[in-house]
């Protein structure tokens, strides 16, 4: 009889799944969510870039995965821990990408958090560093003339 894996467990097989792949294999992410889950991302605000928009449903979601594998080049994905209670894992690594426009590389801490309903994940949040997505991105030069 084996037991069931735990949140963390399925999380970080997504992960290891998605390092290995270098970013081009989201399906063990999209396998763990629920049809209505919500994406967000500390960056912000939205009219700032389609990946700043919260996300919610599948359409949106692959929305998401498409604009990244589209716009960013994964050089490595590494996990340094997972932590789990109750219905909230939370995934801490670090992670490095190529801007696949402007070649800039960008080498950040990244913390997700991941909250789950009868083994579905219904909500995510990702943190980095936004000022070097938007140095990679070359989003500053935009922002400054907004200003």
């Amino acid at each position: 009889m084996s037991e069931t894996p735990s949140n963390a467990e399925r999380l970080r097989a997504a992960y290891e799944n998605w390092e290995r792949t270098l970013g081009r294999d989201p399906e063990p992410f999209i396998a763990l969510m629920d049809e209505n889950l919500v994406m967000h991302s500390v960056l912000n605000p939205p009219e700032l870039h389609e990946m700043a928009t919260d996300h919610g449903g599948m359409a949106r979601v692959r929305d998401y995965f498409a604009a990244l594998t589209r716009d960013w080049q994964m050089i490595e994905f590494p996990c340094e821990r997972i932590v789990e209670q109750g219905d909230t894992v939370v995934w801490i690594g670090r992670c490095k990408w190529r801007n696949r426009h402007t070649d800039l590389v960008v080498n950040t801490p990244k913390v997700d958090i991941w909250t789950f309903r009868e083994g579905r994940a219904v909500a995510f949040m990702e943190m980095f560093d936004t000022l070097g997505f938007a140095r990679g991105s070359g989003m500053l030069e935009a922002f400054s003339q907004r200003v």
